[in-house]
């Protein structure tokens, strides 16, 4: 089978772009800041529950990339500093690449809001990827447990991730 998995680099999205290796007993791993600018229009998605606007003039996001996992995680804020979600990548592979964080995406996502709902999304992505012999049965499987894991670690634990964010945050405070 032929891998053609989606490469993700952190810098992708347009604005001012920082990152930092954070070598902490909570959390070991890349982080990147991307304070959001020259946006020219607003985007909206649907998250599988309502419309929400994920990226426009001054939103801020945090891509994080941790050491040894199958996932990144995007938090994103609104321009007033709310949080917007939690946004989970299935990966294959995390890694660096002339000095910047990538992810190998699996397809299949997990949002978790604010309020703690947790949204599955590209599920029928990961299972046509695997069709289309893009990506093995054991990326699917892989996928799959790391879903698993990131659910009995996060959901109905919003306090845990709430606290993560804080903590990732302060080390992009000016």
């Amino acid at each position: 089978m032929i891998d053609m998995v989606k490469r993700r680099f952190a810098n992708e999205v347009e604005g001012v772009y920082t990152q930092k290796k954070i070598d902490e007993d909570y959390f070991c791993g890349y982080v990147c800041n991307i304070k959001i600018k020259n946006v020219s229009a607003p985007l909206i998605v649907y998250n599988g529950i309502s419309d929400v606007c994920i990226k426009d003039e001054g939103y801020e996001w945090f891509e994080v990339y941790p050491d040894g996992a199958n996932y990144a995680i995007t938090i994103m804020f609104d321009n007033h500093h709310n949080l917007i979600e939690w946004y989970f990548d299935m990966a294959k592979e995390i890694g660096i690449q002339n000095g910047i964080p990538y992810e190998d995406d699996l397809y299949l996502d997990m949002i978790i809001l604010p309020d703690g709902r947790e949204i599955i999304l590209d599920e029928d992505e990961l299972h046509s990827a695997f069709c289309q012999k893009k990506i093995t049965q054991d990326d699917v499987n892989m996928a799959y447990q790391t879903l698993k894991m990131l659910e009995n670690k996060y959901v109905d634990n919003v306090d845990n991730l709430l606290k993560l964010t804080n903590e990732l945050c302060n080390h992009f405070k000016d």
